[in-house]
């Protein structure tokens, strides 16, 4: 309902004002009145209605003043004059103070009720575009993480760079960097039976578990820093370095950190890891080239820093075949930067797209033709791993195009570089098909969209319909294309991630079943406790109990032996 004040010296006039009918008729409330200026505009500023009918001449401040102190003080609401007085002037003076209406008395009801009706259009229109603004500035706050995910990628791979470096947002939000150091450690999954088997929702839980073991001991022993998810099982950790000197110090620690990633990886969720550590950059504009070292380092394996754990970084120099190798693998594309484009490509149903990627890498690999035919396959491998990965977060069955064995039996028997690139393209175009095939990947941009944002805001109340809402797309559908990409629902898959994350909370032993539940989303503990037992098979106290229990045998056994394979 629409809120109104009549400013009016005469009492008998505010009284028959009051009791006309067509307030209720319109949907508005008259909210006070006053009898002179002065209180009219104490009134007005304190109820703050949206429409205010006044008379001109009243005492102690006439209509004109209090509209003029209203103006100053930015009153938004619609002002009518009722005015006794015809006189130019004080037409001319009310133009002047932008009224929206001049009316003379006495006026009749029907002219009454025109003029009320066109300022709650006015009104109407003006909180529709309000509501849009608000709207729009929601759904910016909600993809701004999205946003900002997409930039620390592009500054991590150097994808996509052209212009990137000359936006002002850009520049502003990095300008912190410009007095620090900046290496990257690359991550890569040792890939296994058991993941290579794991299906699109357990691959994102399998990937949102090992973020948070990363994130949570790089918080602690660098505060500094940023995980980038990367293609198919890798990631990277954006690493600041504060103040100056060799580096030496600042390379034991980032050694000591990696060292304490893999170990946790492993005990959490019995997977390897390899790291690569790239060299420290002054700009970050240079980041970039600290992952492409970090990758090579995985690469050539040939500088390992840890005894127990494969951490390597590039070595000071290369045997001949390596150099040549090398600077082969740096011409044009960086390796890994056209395999994060291929990814998304991939992933979102650009085949077009995709086979474009891999034809410019050929073409500017102009001495692809030199590299010995092993490295060759062992590419084409790469490549080939990359893509039946990002099928799988696209919720296709990679194995409908032919079976593994055949697979790797067609990359063992290519001889060129040309056949890799025809066979690759032909791989692609059949997955266009099958793509094509599937209506599931219609929104395959939504359905990531929501299980990122599950992810990154599993401990808040999430619904279907608001994140429905907040996309554009209607729930019921939402539902459909979500449940058939992943094979869950929107509710079963929110509460595997809270139970993943709720599970490493307690593993962590630093906080209360009920901080725990709370921290997750869940304000019942008994019905957390619950749902947790029914997940894990026990409930979290008893968790915690085995967990430490297994941790503290671990410890023990470490006296004599590791418990990390140390080839």
């Amino acid at each position: 309902m629409w809120r109104a004040v009549i400013i009016e010296d005469e009492r008998k006039i505010i009284q028959i004002m009051r009791g006309i009918a067509i307030w209720e008729e319109l949907g508005i409330e008259v909210v006070g009145d006053a009898q002179d200026g002065q209180t009219g505009l104490e009134l007005i500023m304190a109820e703050q209605p949206d429409i205010v009918i006044t008379d001109i001449y009243m005492p102690v401040m006439n209509g004109l003043a209090m509209i003029e102190q209203l103006r100053e003080r930015q009153f938004a609401g619609k002002i009518i004059v009722l005015s006794g007085y015809s006189e130019f002037e004080y037409a001319r003076q009310a133009l002047r103070l932008q009224v929206d209406d001049y009316l003379n008395k006495p006026i009749s009801l029907t002219t009454m009720k025109e003029v009320l009706s066109k300022s709650i259009a006015e009104l109407e229109t003006v909180m529709n575009e309000q509501q849009q603004n608000e709207r729009l500035k929601e759904k910016l706050m909600v993809y701004e993480p999205y946003v900002q995910r997409k930039w620390m990628n592009y500054v991590v791979t150097g994808a996509r760079d052209t212009g990137f470096g000359d936006i002002e947002e850009v520049n502003r939000k990095f300008s912190a960097w410009d007095y620090k150091g900046h290496l990257v450690i690359v991550i890569e999954m040792v890939r296994t039976e058991r993941i290579s088997k794991l299906s699109i929702v357990d691959h994102n839980l399998f990937y949102f578990a090992l973020s948070n073991i990363i994130e949570e001991i790089a918080a602690e022993g660098w505060p500094e820093s940023e995980l980038v998810e990367l293609y198919s099982h890798h990631c990277a950790l954006l690493l600041h370095v504060s103040g100056e000197g060799d580096g030496t110090e600042a390379e034991a620690r980032v050694i000591k950190l990696t060292e304490r990633i893999a170990h946790a990886v492993y005990s959490f969720l019995k997977i390897e890891i390899v790291a690569g550590i790239g060299g420290m950059k002054r700009q970050w504009r240079e980041i970039a080239a600290s992952t492409e070292e970090g990758f090579n380092a995985i690469y050539f394996k040939n500088n390992r820093l840890s005894k127990e754990h494969k951490i390597f970084a590039l070595p000071d120099s290369l045997d001949k075949e390596q150099y040549q190798l090398y600077q082969e693998l740096k011409q044009g594309f960086y390796p890994f930067k056209m395999y994060q484009e291929l990814s998304e490509a991939v992933v979102h149903a650009q085949i077009d797209q995709a086979i474009a990627i891999i034809q410019q890498f050929i073409i500017q690999q102009d001495g692809i033709n030199k590299i010995p035919i092993a490295y060759i396959r062992h590419f084409c491998s790469e490549l080939w791993g990359l893509i039946a990965n990002a099928l799988s977060q696209a919720g296709i069955d990679h194995k409908q195009l032919q079976t593994n064995d055949e697979i790797y039996a067609a990359i063992e028997a290519l001889t060129t570089a040309k056949e890799m690139e025809m066979w690759l393209i032909g791989k692609l175009q059949q997955i266009g098909e099958q793509f094509h095939a599937n209506a599931n990947v219609k929104h395959l941009q939504a359905v990531e969209f929501i299980i990122q944002y599950v992810h990154e805001h599993y401990q808040k109340e999430l619904t279907l319909t608001g994140i429905a809402d907040e996309i554009g797309i209607s729930r019921s559908y939402l539902s459909h294309i979500f449940k058939k990409s992943t094979d869950e629902t929107f509710n079963t898959y929110l509460t595997k991630v809270r139970m993943e994350k709720a599970k490493a909370l307690i593993m962590e032993g630093k906080h209360l079943i009920y901080e725990v539940a709370d921290m997750v989303g869940y304000k019942n503990v008994p019905y957390f406790s619950t749902l947790f037992k029914k997940y894990t098979g026990m409930n979290p106290t008893q968790l915690f109990e085995t967990y430490n229990s297994a941790l503290s045998s671990n410890i023990e056994n470490n006296r004599t032996s590791p418990t990390y394979p140390a080839n």
